[in-house]
């Protein structure tokens, strides 16, 4: 049984991976560069830009400015978001973001849609030295709930994610988004969704009745 639900957060519960796609080929990222930091922690993703003869602050700095234009209109919102929200609280499971984004960043983006009720712990990469695909970020986001890694279910859109939560030895959802789940991912996690309109179907089976 479970009791607590572990949510990236960009691709899987906000379309902010869409964006940020955009944002980063405006900089001057190719596309087939930016799908390999999808998942990715700051770290990470710095060491990946100047590895590859990028300057990464100047990269950071337009990419940030072209994803604050299109933020600032609204915080886009993945299907079935909030229906599995509010069926997550409804059956008394705690619950947690665990993103590689800045903590200030998932904070402001769950301020603007109004879902602060929803979450009982915010967790950023940012705050540990390995992120995904380390296991990490997880085993600390379940530890901050007081909860057990095998009491805890991880929601993922990434393959890094994937391979964080199976990783952390936690039961692992998919939910695709720009790259759709290939022979690993299919194997790797427990379950590949079309969204997150069809969590609370597959997940009633893990509660508690």
């Amino acid at each position: 049984m479970i009791k607590a639900v572990i949510f990236d957060m960009d691709g899987t519960l906000y379309d902010t991976e869409a964006v940020y796609r955009k944002a980063w080929i405006k900089a001057g990222i190719p596309d087939e560069f930016y799908l390999k930091l999808i998942g990715r922690s700051h770290v990470s993703i710095v060491k990946m830009l100047e590895d590859n003869g990028y300057d990464s602050d100047k990269i950071y700095e337009l990419k940030n400015k072209y994803t604050e234009e299109e933020i600032s209109k609204g915080i886009p919102v993945k299907e079935g978001t909030l229906e599995t929200l509010k069926w997550c609280k409804e059956n008394g499971l705690l619950t947690a973001i665990a993103t590689s984004s800045a903590k200030q960043v998932a904070l402001r983006y769950i301020k603007e849609t109004g879902m602060e009720e929803y979450f009982d712990k915010v967790i950023s990469g940012n705050q540990l030295e390995n992120g995904k695909p380390a296991p990490d970020i997880f085993i600390y986001a379940a530890k901050e709930l007081c909860v057990d890694t095998d009491q805890c279910m991880v929601v993922e859109d990434s393959f890094n994610g994937v391979r964080a939560g199976k990783a952390a030895d936690m039961l692992t959802v998919m939910v695709p988004d720009i790259i759709p789940a290939d022979d690993e991912m299919n194997e790797l996690a427990d379950t590949v969704l079309g969204s997150l309109k069809e969590f609370p179907d597959y997940a009633k089976q893990f509660i508690k009745n």
